[in-house]
């Protein structure tokens, strides 16, 4: 896959959260899946890449059946600038859980791996709803894609948040 194409797949996936408590911690088995709905990509020099893209989520996969992520999805931004292979992107994704309330990941690509999966940081901030107030974040890793297309991939998270109930 070209390096342009890894940085726009990869710089998209950061999209986490865990469960609806009062600190709750997350772990590795909190992951969401997405894919790709637009990307493009500007070869500015060899080793300098830019790329804006959006993804669309398909939801987060939890152990905990009453967590209120479960059936989360939403949209995502991106913007990521890759210099000598080292991003400096930052993304934005509204999520909308089972009940309608929203909250906000905001990402910070921080390395590729070999496979051209991304890892990073994130933090998650409420938006309306039982989702006000809510606060916090951690570390995400990113597959390196899959599907015929390879625009689906899924992000899998560790960290924690704080929720007013």
């Amino acid at each position: 896959m070209h390096a342009a194409a890894v940085v726009a797949r990869a710089g998209l996936a950061l999209i986490a959260i865990t469960t609806c408590a009062t600190a709750v911690a997350a772990d590795a088995s909190t992951c969401y899946g997405a894919y790709y709905t637009h990307v493009e990509v500007l070869q500015a020099a060899p080793n300098h890449v830019i790329v804006s893209a959006s993804a669309q989520g398909t939801g987060y996969v939890t152990r905990d059946e009453k967590s209120p992520l479960k059936g989360a999805y939403g949209p995502c931004v991106l913007f990521n600038e890759v210099i000598d292979g080292k991003p400096n992107g930052e993304l934005r994704c509204v999520r909308s859980d089972a009940d309608g309330d929203k909250f906000l990941i905001v990402g910070k690509v921080k390395a590729y791996s070999p496979t051209g999966a991304m890892t990073g940081s994130y933090t998650i901030s409420g938006l309306t709803g039982k989702w006000v107030g809510a606060k916090g974040g951690g570390n995400f890793s990113e597959d390196a894609g899959s599907g015929k297309d390879n625009k689906h991939y899924f992000v899998c998270f560790d960290g924690s948040y704080d929720m007013k109930r």
